[in-house]
């Protein structure tokens, strides 16, 4: 085995035999690899913190094309901003590494300046368990984790007809009554959804309970949405509060559209458009540019 322990050269050799010492020693030293010189960079440090992990943000998902959301926690489980960290992520059917889709996440908040999470699209062409990687940018993987794909999806899919659901108006009741928004839009509950989806006017629908949420982005996602009323004149909108009894949070009952349009989680938005089919769905915290390319397209 080569020895990388260099001596130090004694003096008295001829310039030709230096020169041939010095060569004798720079192929020690390739020989030598990593003992000696290593051209091989370092992996990068992660960005995220020490024991950051990755975890899906969205459940429902079903065969077909699916938005898949990622959050980052740290060790004590609180979500991380992290808009200037680039990411990938990837997915593939258990076991099918091979088959890995990776597509570049795009940052959304949740809450602006406090919390956030990545978005990406992905063909999910089977059910069953999938695995999700989230790699930050020249750095290593976080640990990966699994989802589950649906054979079959209740929550109406894109292309389809958007239930005539009979939701209360401010007609019906009071603001209070039919909404836990502590600041409620009066456009969100001039329409139910039944009128909204049949009148010929596109219509971007809100199933959220901002007091009562379980994901606890309810509120921020209907804020969003309440965002880009103005700049869509021509768009009706409609907020579904996903519960009645709302002053008595003990018995609390799902409204029936929550059931009709078989929803297990919220909160979600849909874009209708003219004829009442859908042309998106989300899950979870929806972007605004989200909405508008969809508004965009129907």
């Amino acid at each position: 085995m080569l020895s990388c322990n260099l001596l130090s050269l004694p003096l008295g050799y001829s310039p030709r035999a230096m020169r041939r010492i010095v060569l004798a020693l720079l192929l020690i030293i390739v020989a030598c690899g990593d003992d000696a010189v290593s051209t091989t960079a370092p992996a990068a440090a992660s960005p995220f913190p020490e024991g950051a992990f990755a975890f899906a943000a969205s459940e429902n998902l079903g065969v077909g094309e699916e938005r898949l959301l990622v959050a980052v926690a740290d060790v004590a489980g609180a979500r991380l901003p992290s808009p200037t960290i680039p990411v990938t992520i990837s997915v593939w059917p258990e076991g099918d590494e091979a088959s890995a889709q990776a597509v570049a996440g795009t940052f959304t908040w949740v809450i602006p300046e406090v919390s956030g999470l990545y978005r990406a699209t992905f063909e999910f062409d089977q059910p069953g368990t999938w695995i999700v990687r989230l790699t930050p940018d020249g750095a290593e993987p976080l640990e990966t984790f699994p989802v589950t794909v649906h054979a079959d999806h209740p929550v109406p899919a894109v292309g389809e007809a958007a239930p005539q659901s009979d939701t209360p108006t401010a007609d019906d009741a009071p603001l209070a009554e039919i909404s836990t928004d502590p600041e409620p839009d009066p456009r969100f509950y001039t329409l139910s959804i039944a009128e909204a989806v049949s009148n010929g006017r596109p219509t971007v629908i809100v199933f959220a309970t901002p007091k009562f949420c379980q994901t606890a982005v309810c509120g921020p996602t209907l804020d969003l949405v309440k965002e880009i009323v103005a700049d869509h004149p021509d768009v009706d909108f409609v907020h579904v509060e996903i519960y009645t009894n709302l002053d008595d949070a003990q018995n609390l009952e799902l409204v029936p559209a929550v059931l009709e349009w078989g929803l297990t989680s919220e909160p979600w938005v849909f874009v209708v458009d003219a004829a009442g089919i859908v042309v998106a769905r989300f899950e979870g915290v929806v972007a605004p540019e989200e909405i508008a390319a969809a508004l965009s397209g129907s």
